[in-house]
């Protein structure tokens, strides 16, 4: 679909390649998301391994899978922080950071699991969090879907809107925040219908749920940005940031100065050995 695309189609964003989404950049959005990450799965662990009830294997697979994507992630975070192998290694990067900000974006999904197995959660929370997450993972398909249609329109050259132009996508932007309201509203008042109470005691969890559909969203928003980054970065040479070369370390001028006060000493004995030699001969 981009083939008829050349490099100056892209022009926007090899700027943000260059500026913050270069190697260091990536990497900090990389170590943040890496602690985001490890926070849930710490509560999915905690919530399996340290339960007194008996569980079905299911539940333990789900805690290993995570424990050993966690552990994945961090292995690979850990190799791009030595800043070498971040600008040497940048296509993979690029393909690292696209896979992290997905899972991240589905992170939250995971704990909520976790806490809608309480007894006192309504039985169609969890199936009001599928149709939300589904809605999600549409939204980024119709996300990139624009995105790429933006470049062939050549929104993307020096001259073009860019991938977002709000302003004249507010349709677009505002859809996915009536779908999740329209269905957090249902399901609240649901619940209140049923009895306040339940809503009370079920709270955390809503609100966990509200935060996953908020932080999915928003990522669907980005993600476009970074798929279409890790397409350039295969295809063009100029989306590989030359890594910066370092300056020599200044001498310090305390240091100049015994440098050179040492060595006036140097000379004046020099001269004084002389002169003493011409006065014996």
């Amino acid at each position: 679909m981009l083939k008829q695309c050349n490099e100056e189609d892209f022009y926007q964003l090899r700027s943000v390649a260059r500026g913050r989404l270069r190697p260091p950049k990536v990497l900090s959005f990389s170590w943040g998301a890496f602690f985001f990450s490890g926070a849930m799965t710490s509560v999915v662990a905690l919530g399996v391994y340290g339960s007194d009830y008996r569980l079905l294997s299911s539940w333990l697979l789900l805690a290993n899978i995570c424990i050993a994507i966690l552990i994945v992630q961090f292995i690979i975070t850990l190799f791009f922080t030595k800043e070498s192998n971040a600008y040497r290694f940048q296509k993979v990067q690029s393909v690292f950071l696209s896979i992290i900000a997905f899972k991240l974006s589905l992170d939250m999904y995971v704990s909520f699991i976790v806490f809608s197995e309480a007894e006192y959660i309504p039985d169609y929370l969890r199936p009001a969090a599928f149709i939300l997450c589904m809605g999600g993972l549409i939204y980024l398909v119709l996300s990139t879907i624009r995105g790429i249609k933006r470049v062939q329109q050549g929104e993307f050259r020096q001259d073009g809107k860019g991938l977002y132009n709000i302003k004249q996508s507010k349709t677009f932007y505002s859809l996915p925040i009536i779908f999740g309201a329209t269905m957090m509203a249902g399901v609240i008042a649901r619940t209140l219908s049923e009895s306040s109470s339940t809503l009370g005691q079920s709270a955390a969890v809503f609100f966990i749920l509200f935060l996953a559909v908020v932080l999915q969203y928003a990522l669907a928003f980005a993600l476009p940005e970074f798929f279409l980054l890790t397409y350039c970065k295969f295809r063009f040479e100029s989306f590989h940031v030359p890594m910066p070369s370092r300056p020599l370390k200044e001498t310090p001028r305390e240091t100049l100065m015994a440098k050179k006060q040492a060595q006036q000493v140097k000379t004046s004995k020099k001269g004084n050995q002389k002169k003493k030699a011409r006065g014996k001969k």
